[in-house]
């Protein structure tokens, strides 16, 4: 009985021990090239790749359209899944990488028809831009091939990575709309809340168009707001009823804040001019940006270093040794919320002040999820012609 006990523990210790090599050797396959040298289809002219000690890339190249290619090729070996699920996200199509709990999302994102936006936006990019994309998207594919093993995070989800196309560069940035927006509008909506329950006063007092801590590009800052006095707002003396079927939304608000400032060349101990910009987006892992150096010896030549969101082939802030460029998130309000009856959408029609009616197109979407099709929403679109030509998304 103790000599199978111990035989069917060392079997146990035998099979953890093969099933850890087999993960190592599946990760260590997936690692990015971190020396050598290869043949990548396209290029006009050889590119060299240099490694800081922080791992940060130098791409030396003779042309944009080769920076642009071997960009794509250190994006892919190093941040693809990162790529696909921003351009997943952009488009709504997370649901057919991650499953049906990505759903919820998708419908959200849908509405927007983005991947439909992407391609026709790519065919009026100017044809240098084109190529620019096109040289990218093929860098891409080729890193990606080059990997030994897939990225693993396709391996714990079963999946197959799909091949980059020019496109996704703009859903990329799509996604980050969505990272940098109130896309749904649930901010004016709650403005609108607000205003309804409480009134003008109780609204313009809580949220001010201008508070001491902005910096206006013109005239001074704003003082605090006058809370309301008793005779112009009492709550005590409203009814309750006013603030039922509120949704009460609470969260906690920790160092929220954004800033982007210049300091010139004679007020630093360097002599040199300083800039900075909170780009206010949240920590991750990895990080949103990826740190890149791109030389351009031809033609066309020109040294920038910055960084980069994995996606796109280009230095989105940093600094060509001249210039120095950031920015920081706005917060202005950029959508609406409309609400569209149901009728209208199942009658095809929606009526408005405007005019009479105006008609509605729909479309139903839908997607596969592990083998299993799955409709993802319902949305639509209306024009009113009236005085020009107007369009809206249901």
């Amino acid at each position: 009985m103790l000599r199978w006990m111990s035989r069917l523990l060392a079997l146990i210790v035998v099979l953890v021990l093969a099933v850890g090599a087999s993960a190592a050797l599946l990760l260590w396959a997936s690692l990015p090239m971190q020396e050598g040298s290869l043949k990548l289809r396209g290029l006009g002219a050889p590119v060299e790749i240099l490694r800081d000690a922080d791992g940060v890339a130098t791409i030396s190249a003779a042309s944009r359209i080769d920076a642009a290619r071997a960009t794509g090729f250190l994006h892919a070996q190093e941040r693809f899944f990162q790529m696909d699920l921003a351009r997943r996200s952009g488009a709504g199509e997370l649901a057919a990488l991650l499953g049906p709990r990505a759903l919820p999302l998708d419908r959200q994102r849908r509405i927007f028809e983005l991947r439909a936006h992407a391609r026709r936006e790519l065919q009026a990019l100017p044809r240098a831009e084109q190529d620019l994309l096109y040289a990218y998207a093929d860098g891409v594919n080729a890193g990606l091939g080059a990997l030994r093993a897939h990225p693993f995070e396709y391996l714990l989800l079963r999946q197959t990575p799909e091949r980059w196309r020019a496109e996704d560069a703009l859903l990329v940035a799509g996604a980050m709309y969505f990272m940098l927006t109130d896309s749904d509008a649930s901010h004016a909506l709650q403005r609108a809340q607000l205003l309804a329950a409480g009134g003008e006063a109780l609204h313009d007092y809580l949220l001010p168009a201008a508070t001491p801590w902005d910096a206006p590009l013109q005239g001074e800052a704003a003082p605090l707001p006058e809370p309301p006095s008793a005779g112009v707002l009492d709550l005590r003396a409203m009814p309750a009823e006013r603030f039922e079927g509120q949704p009460a939304r609470t969260r906690r608000i920790s160092g929220l804040g954004s800033n982007a400032f210049a300091v010139a060349g004679e007020r630093t101990a360097t002599g040199a001019a300083l800039v900075a910009g909170d780009m206010h987006l949240g920590l991750s892992i990895p990080n949103t940006w990826y740190r890149l150096r791109l030389r351009v010896t031809g033609e066309d030549a020109r040294d920038a270093t910055g960084v980069t969101l994995p996606g796109l082939p280009l230095i989105i802030s940093g600094s060509n040794g001249r210039v120095a460029w950031a920015f920081t998130n706005s917060y202005g309000i950029w959508s609406e919320r409309i609400r569209v009856p149901a009728s209208a959408v199942r009658e095809r029609e929606l009526r408005c002040e405007r005019q009479s009616s105006m008609s509605i197109s729909v479309k139903v979407s839908a997607c596969t999820v592990h083998g299993r099709a799955w409709s993802v929403g319902v949305h639509g679109a209306w024009a009113c012609t009236e005085r020009g030509s107007h369009q809206r998304r249901a």
